[in-house]
């Protein structure tokens, strides 16, 4: 891991590995619910968070605003691959035939 000029380069730098990380995952066999999914996701977030938090410069009010912030980020983030994942899931759902 390089070394972070500012909390701000670290926020990037965050946002940018966990984006990678999201685009990593493939939807198929076998499927977890979309609640289950959150649970991953929410986990993810928290592991970031944590290596990140070891990281963070300043005064303690400085790094609690950027651990905010990162934890934001990485949540807008996770909201939209839940998106993408609720959508698959719909996607994935046999449809139903109007009966004649």
């Amino acid at each position: 891991m390089a070394l972070f000029q500012t909390n701000e380069d670290l926020i990037s730098a965050g946002k940018k590995e966990f984006n990678g990380l999201l685009n990593q995952q493939v939807f198929n066999e076998p499927l977890v619910s979309e609640e289950d999914m959150k649970t991953v996701v929410d986990d993810w977030v928290n592991l970031y968070t944590t290596y990140y938090k070891k990281h963070l410069v300043g005064a303690q009010q400085e790094q609690d605003r950027a651990l905010q912030e990162l934890r934001e980020e990485l949540n807008t983030l996770g909201s939209h691959f839940l998106a993408k994942y609720r959508a698959f899931l719909k996607s994935q759902e046999p449809s139903v035939l109007p009966s004649s």
